[in-house]
């Protein structure tokens, strides 16, 4: 559906008033269907162009269970893994220009514990963590995900590779808590601090935020604290979006 919703939004005709309007409203036929399909119970679809929001609605239910509660322009939205695009990679990406780190590093010159045996994970790069080849599965059993950070991490450093590093590709929110990891270790901060001073608040992202909301509008535990919970999906809050768990 979005790669649809991107080609009408780009391909409408540019007139002296804007986008077409006819090429816009095309837009209400697309979501309600998926709506319909059960593809997604909800969507909130923003266009701009030049500068403006030439469009912005909001389509179905936010929340189905308990009950359906309707989508609103506002709505709250955990991004979930592009978390890891937004923040994680654009900050390792920060600490690299900054010469404080490059990626050809073996991950253990920066935090030693990550290879406790050395082996195959003491050839595990920066990169390899970035375009998920480090051999990493894609998720760490959740029985791992128990006690303070550094005892989770303790215990997820002792698990095998699945793979030589640089080998395959295997998508990895692993790869990715590790570069979180590998953030607070090398600029003292942590990830969510890190990201909301060096990109959300240089580019005026005022409403994005690292880690779930309470209702009360205030961030909540750490951001690996956050990994662990499911709470009820933060598109229930309204006014703020929120840039997700993972990675």
């Amino acid at each position: 559906m979005i790669p649809l919703l991107l080609a009408l939004a780009l391909g409408a005709k540019v007139t002296h008033g804007g986008v077409a309007a006819e090429r816009l409203a095309r837009i209400d036929g697309v979501v309600s269907e998926s709506i319909a399909r059960h593809e997604l119970p909800g969507a909130v679809v923003l266009a701009g162009h030049r500068g403006k929001v030439i469009f912005r609605k909001a389509y179905g239910n936010r929340a189905v269970e308990p009950f359906a509660e309707p989508m609103t322009v506002d709505t709250v939205f955990d991004v979930a893994s592009l978390t890891k695009t937004v923040a994680t990679g654009t900050s390792v990406m920060i600490l690299v220009e900054e010469g404080k780190l490059l990626l050809s590093d073996p991950v253990v010159k920066h935090i030693p514990e990550f290879a406790p045996e050395r082996g195959d994970r003491a050839k595990v790069t920066i990169e390899h963590l970035l375009t998920h080849r480090a051999g990493l599965p894609p998720d760490d059993p959740l029985d791992l995900y128990a006690g303070t950070p550094d005892e989770i991490f303790a215990r997820k450093y002792q698990q095998p590779l699945k793979s030589a590093p640089g080998s395959q590709f295997v998508y990895s929110d692993v790869g990715y808590e590790v570069l979180g990891e590998l953030v607070r270790r090398v600029s003292g901060e942590r990830l969510d601090r890190f990201a909301e001073e060096h990109i959300f608040r240089p580019l005026g992202m005022e409403d994005t935020t690292f880690l779930p909301l309470s209702p009360a509008g205030e961030r909540e535990g750490s951001p690996l604290a956050s990994l662990q919970s499911w709470p009820r999906p933060k598109a229930a809050l309204p006014a703020k979006r929120a840039a997700g768990r993972k990675g």
